[in-house]
């Protein structure tokens, strides 16, 4: 099994069932993030970011997905995505990749923040491509996908938003991946499954 077969698989459980859609008026910010999958080894890699340190941004310095929130001449989220990911990491999405699918809308648990609806796009991309940081990012990195799965990249966290709660986070190399983005990689966990993908390849 090589990494063209299971993005194949990967892009015929997306195009098997229709995602979950935030309601309309259930939010008052739409955004888009791209999950990117390229081929390493016999395996697949996503990138990941850390979003740089910025005081109105409520995500500042977490690690992320590329993406953001859709403006008013975005005809589409798949064209904020497009915009956010070039602006963000240098990446034409249109150009460089193949969209594969759509996961299910997630939305932020706290109040601070207001009412978002974000739609993850999966998009294939070539092992040529790579990213380059702009003012909105402070690095890059990619994350094999079967980490996912592996039950002793699991931890916890408790954040100053918070302190009374643990989050569950995914770490990897000195990296902690939590909240939002490890909800929508919880649905790549479960894609995975459904496809009978056990962590096997790219070890």
């Amino acid at each position: 099994m090589g990494s063209e077969s299971l993005l194949e698989r990967i892009e015929g459980e997306l195009r098997s069932r229709e995602p979950q859609r935030a309601e309309p008026g259930s939010y008052d910010v739409q955004a888009a993030v791209a999950l990117m999958l390229r081929p390493a080894g016999a395996g697949l890699e996503f990138l990941a970011i850390k979003r740089a340190e910025h005081d109105r941004d409520p995500w500042s310095g977490h690690m992320a997905l590329p993406g953001g929130r859709r403006e008013a001449g975005d005809e589409s989220l798949w064209m904020t995505v497009v915009r956010e990911t070039s602006e963000e990491i240098g990446v034409d999405l249109e150009g460089a990749g193949r969209l594969l699918g759509q996961l299910d809308d997630v939305y932020p648990r706290t109040r601070r923040i207001p009412a978002i609806a974000i739609t993850p796009f999966v998009v294939a991309v070539g092992p040529e491509v790579v990213p380059r940081t702009s003012s909105e990012v402070e690095y890059a990195v990619w994350v094999p996908l079967h980490v996912v799965l592996d039950e002793g990249a699991r931890g916890t966290l408790v954040h100053e938003a918070a302190p009374d709660r643990e989050f569950e986070t995914i770490e990897y190399g000195g990296h902690t991946i939590w909240g939002l983005t490890l909800r929508i990689l919880s649905q790549v966990e479960e894609l995975l499954g459904r496809i009978g993908y056990g962590g096997e390849f790219g070890r």
